[in-house]
């Protein structure tokens, strides 16, 4: 809560209080004056001033408990109020891949200090982040480097090997699946033809074959081995779970979702399952054919199957070669369409992704909310012990996930793949 609502609470808190009091305050007061008012018109005796004296202390003091109790409760209702806008800020509050995954250890810091201290295990420890190797010591990361024993300062910058941003999950349909079968149903052979018919006459008979389709779960999984004393220092080991394991496999995960060949225990990737490009009616009749003409066609031939056309992938390289394209006033075409505040291109509705999980000159798009992406286990991070761990100060750091991805073949139409030079030429007027 930001210090200005806090102050604003305090405030209400104390005008509530000071009505509460005021109001019993009121009502003693009454009843007070009302006593002594019979008292003195029946002219009372000794004893009954000092009994209406002792009631009207009564009436006070249970004014003021009254009172008392009305703050409490004030200041209870703006407690719960300063606990729910806390809670409120902190579960709206973003917090980054690296913030997370440390969050999660903390939470169980007391288990993972003892899992250091002692070496030993009962079971594994694990972590679930909702997203040729050697043993990783002090000795061959940190300490590796040339100017180890150099006359130098350490600046604390830890610099890992460069690696893509994963770009396809924001454009796909995304969810869970609680068993290691997808199952759905195809729509398939319709029989009849629906008919305008006289008043009286039969109706025309209308009947579907619906199929059920299933999908199988795949499994990806990757380990490393950290000796405890790296695993001491929290920040370095979080980052090397996160850069060195979970990175990697969510870029090999991303090309299978790209590029899956559906085989053994590959993924059956959006590029497998699309329907290679068509020039259809513009076939050779657009003259100086360019790329961007390629994605109209890919949004027409999208259209054509009853889909909206969202996302279109592209190698960076044909992506720069797009933007030196020029209208007739020498304006790049690209810009035209750039979103001033998400800086995204968004052309005859698909937003251009470029990105090297696709191949130069090749592009997969189209409508691709028909991709379904469903997660059994989320990437998760495991702690134990395997082999000879537990005598050479070692651990074992476990990342794997399992996930499907499909599309019903009522839906593939809606997926197209190709490459821009075979496109362009079956576009380009003859």
């Amino acid at each position: 809560m930001k210090k200005e609502d806090f102050d604003a609470l305090v405030l209400k808190v104390g005008e509530a209080a000071a009505i509460e009091i005021k109001r019993e305050m009121e009502i003693a007061q009454k009843a007070l004056d009302l006593k002594i008012l019979e008292a003195t018109k029946g002219k009372a005796t000794k004893e009954e001033v000092e009994t209406i004296v002792k009631e009207a202390v009564e009436a006070a003091s249970l004014a003021a408990k009254t009172a008392y109790e009305a703050v409490l409760k004030v200041q209870g209702e703006a407690i719960g109020e300063l606990k729910l806008s806390a809670k409120s800020e902190k579960e709206g509050k973003k917090v980054s891949f690296t913030k997370a995954l440390m969050n999660a250890f903390e939470e169980q810091r007391e288990l993972f200090n003892e899992i250091i201290k002692s070496g030993k295990q009962n079971a594994p420890f694990v972590v679930t982040v909702d997203k040729a190797a050697v043993t990783m010591t002090e000795a061959n990361t940190i300490g590796a480097g040339a100017t180890q024993v150099t006359l130098s300062d350490d600046t604390g910058i830890i610099s890992g090997i460069r690696r893509r941003e994963e770009k396809y999950l924001q454009s796909v349909s995304v969810g869970s699946i609680s068993n290691s079968r997808a199952i759905w149903i195809e729509e398939t052979d319709p029989q009849g033809t629906p008919i305008f018919i006289a008043e009286g006459a039969g109706k025309i008979q209308l009947s579907s074959l619906w199929v059920e389709k299933s999908a199988t779960v795949k499994k990806i999984g990757v380990f490393g081995k950290v000796t405890t004393e790296l695993m001491s220092d929290l920040p370095q080991l979080v980052s090397f779970i996160k850069n060195t394991l979970m990175k990697r496999m969510s870029i090999v995960i991303e090309d299978q979702l790209l590029t899956g060949d559906n085989v053994g225990n590959n993924l059956n990737g959006a590029k497998t399952l699309a329907t290679a490009f068509s020039a259809g009616d513009n076939a050779a009749s657009i003259a100086f054919a360019n790329e961007f003409d390629v994605l109209s066609a890919i949004a027409l031939q999208v259209q054509i199957a009853h889909g909206i056309a969202n996302a279109v992938f592209i190698n960076p390289s044909t992506w720069a070669k797009m933007k030196g394209l020029k209208d007739n006033q020498g304006m790049p075409i690209w810009k035209q369409y750039m979103d001033p505040i998400t800086k995204d291109v968004v052309y005859d509705g698909m937003r251009i992704v470029p990105t090297t999980a696709i191949t130069a000159d090749e592009f997969v798009g189209g409508d691709m909310t028909v991709l379904h992406v469903l997660y059994r286990e989320q990437m998760s991070v495991q702690i134990g012990l395997d082999g000879s761990d537990f005598t050479n100060n070692l651990k074992t750091i476990l990342v794997e996930a399992r996930l499907v991805q499909f599309a019903s073949a009522n839906d593939v139409a809606v997926l197209v793949k190709g490459d821009f030079t075979a496109a362009k030429a079956a576009l380009l007027e003859v």
